[in-house]
Order: C-alpha cells, then sequence, then structure tokens
C-alpha cells in the first residue's frame, strides 16, 4: 500500500472533532474491593458508632448513605436511604441521593426507579428548581425527550429568565439532534447567567462540529471561568486542526502541553498534525511520547505503527499494531495492519 493512501486511512479513522466529545462512565468496583473500603472507611465505622447509639435519626442514615454511595456500596446506601425517607419524607436531598444511588447501580429498572424517586420528589416539592432539574437531566439520560422538556417548561412557567432550565433544554434539544434549537436555547442561558461553564462548552462544540469559528470565542469563555480546564484548550487545537489551520492548531496544543506537561492527548493530536503534513519523524515522537504518558492509549500504539511503517520499519509498526490489537480486540484498523503485516 503507498504511504499516503495508508496515511489517509489513518486520518478518516481518527473521525471529527464530535469523536472527541463523549462521557465514559467509570466501570463499577470489585465487590472484594467494595468490601474492604467499607471495612477501612473511618466515616463509615463513625457513623455505624453513632447509629447504633441512635439508629432512628434520620439525617445520620442519609450521612451513612452518602459514604457508602461514595464506596459504591449501592445496596448499603438505598436500605439507609429508604428508611431515612420513611423517618422524615420532607427532605429533598434524601431523594436525589436515592435517584443518583438507583442510575449508577444500574440494574434491570434501576432507572425507572430513579426516575420514579425523582418524580415523588416533584410531587412532594412542585415548587423546587433544583429538584426539577435533576428530574429533567435524569429524563434526558433514559432518553425521555419529551418529559424532560415538559418538566423544564414548568421551571420556565415560574421563572421565564431561568439560565438553568434554558442550558436544560439546550441539552435536550442537542440529545434530539436539534442543533438549532440547542443554539437558541444555550445562548438564553448564557445571556442570562454568563458565568454558566458547561453552556459554553456545549455551544462551543456544537459551533466546532458547524465549523463555525464563533466555537473558539466559546472555548475562550470556558477559560475565562476555568483557565485550568483543559479540555476547552484542547478543543480549540481540534477546531483549528479540521480547519486546516496547522499554525494555531500547534500553538494550542503546545499552550496545552505548558498547562499539562502530561496530557497525552495533546501529544497524541500533535502527532496526527505531523502525520497530515508528511513528518514522520515527528509525528513517531508525539505518538511514542503519548504512549510514555499513558501506556494505556490504544490508539497511540497504533499510529505510532502507521508512522514506523511509513518509514519502512515494519518490525516496530508490527510490534505497536499487536499491541493495540492485544489492548482493544474489536479496534478493527489495528487488527487489519497486523494480518496485512503478518501476511
Amino acid at each position: 500500500m503507498k504511504r499516503n493512501t495508508i496515511i489517509t486511512a489513518a486520518l478518516l479513522v481518527a473521525g471529527g472533532l464530535a469523536g472527541y466529545f463523549f462521557l465514559k462512565k467509570a466501570p463499577p468496583k470489585p465487590l472484594s474491593e467494595v468490601a474492604r473500603e467499607l471495612q477501612a472507611d473511618p466515616e463509615l465505622t463513625r457513623f455505624n458508632a453513632l447509629l447504633a447509639q441512635d439508629p432512628e435519626n434520620d439525617s445520620l442514615l442519609y450521612l451513612r448513605a452518602r459514604a457508602y454511595y461514595q464506596l459504591d456500596a449501592y445496596d448499603e446506601a438505598i436500605r439507609d436511604l429508604s428508611q431515612a425517607i420513611r423517618l422524615d419524607s420532607l427532605h429533598p436531598a434524601y431523594y436525589h441521593l436515592l435517584a443518583d444511588t438507583y442510575l449508577d447501580y444500574a440494574r434491570p429498572n434501576d432507572s425507572k426507579n430513579a426516575i420514579n424517586t425523582l418524580l415523588t420528589a416533584a410531587y412532594k416539592f412542585p415548587g423546587r428548581v433544583p429538584t426539577l432539574l435533576k428530574l429533567s437531566e435524569f429524563q434526558l439520560i433514559v432518553l425521555q425527550h419529551d418529559d424532560a422538556l415538559a418538566t423544564v417548561g414548568k421551571i420556565l412557567e415560574r421563572d421565564p429568565e431561568n439560565a438553568d432550565a434554558f442550558f436544560m433544554a439546550g441539552r435536550v434539544a442537542l440529545d434530539m439532534g436539534d442543533t438549532v434549537r440547542s443554539i437558541v436555547s444555550l445562548k438564553k442561558a448564557v445571556q442570562y447567567d454568563s458565568g454558566i461553564k458547561d453552556a459554553w462548552m456545549f455551544l462551543g462544540k456544537i459551533y466546532a462540529d458547524l465549523g463555525n469559528p464563533q466555537a473558539i470565542q466559546c472555548f475562550d469563555n470556558v477559560l475565562r471561568l476555568d483557565s485550568m480546564d483543559l479540555k476547552a484548550r484542547e478543543y480549540k487545537g481540534v477546531f483549528y486542526k479540521l480547519s486546516g489551520d496547522h499554525p494555531k492548531a500547534f500553538a494550542a496544543y503546545r499552550d496545552l502541553i505548558i498547562h499539562n506537561p502530561d496530557y497525552a492527548n495533546a501529544y497524541f493530536d500533535i502527532g496526527m498534525l505531523y502525520l497530515e503534513l508528511d513528518s514522520l519523524s515527528n509525528a513517531y515522537t508525539n505518538f511514542d511520547i503519548a504512549i510514555k504518558a499513558d501506556p494505556l492509549f490504544v490508539k497511540a500504539y497504533y499510529y505510532r505503527g502507521i508512522a514506523s511503517e511509513e518509514m519502512g520499519n515494519k518490525e516496530a509498526a508490527l510490534g505497536d499494531y499487536i499491541q493495540a490489537n492485544k489492548m482493544s480486540p474489536n479496534y478493527k484498523e489495528a487488527k487489519e495492519a497486523r494480518m496485512r503485516l503478518e501476511k
């Protein structure tokens, strides 16, 4: 395969800016690890002692449940919160934490239990905006878009300039694929409260996917609110890269590295820029640094292999393809590259 063909295929695999924007939930801790943490946690020991003296203290049950939740001990947290609500059902925080616990536990019907918990709270506290906002967010998570918008509507009926409600409306619209409506809502959110960092970030992402230079101003507003937000710096680099403005892309990534010298994604993205420019040695160097910063960076192994193969070092390339394929057996491109060289 010709060198330019290999590079073109590799860059297509890298994808556009949208591929950088995703959330990944951390895997649950093994039960053995949870059990060890429960035994060693001093906060739990203290709450256990206090509850042994006052077993029907709903506040202590809530605090112990919060400690259990932090340790992924979901059964214990649900038990304590259910008991706390039975003892005193007029504390919104109890319902909120119970809903969080159900959602994170993620057993069959747990998402339904989480929604029902917040619906109960919204019924008990109909004018409480934080509860309605949390309900709308959970409805968004379980893809109940119409219900989420209806909940947001209840907030805006009471407070037509509620920035958080417009932010939620923008998130729901974006999840429904309606970027125009999302932009309108998010712009209203920052109009009423320019300090909502996440609203600026979502706006920046949308504009970036549309190739709109307003994305940079949005990311700069994120940095105005939080100068240490590394993702906003990275997204600026990605935008410039996809826009073909290599000098500004390099500058953005180097600025990111100044703020965090161990930020593996920055080195990886610089490597991708050099790969586009056929500067193979520089590409290899930056992919190598990315791997040293994050030894589990599967894509960095694959693209370091691409750089090695283009420079004629097929043995090193095969080693990287094998490593990437071993770490991620479903990584199609790494598997195909490994098979190609093994033949």
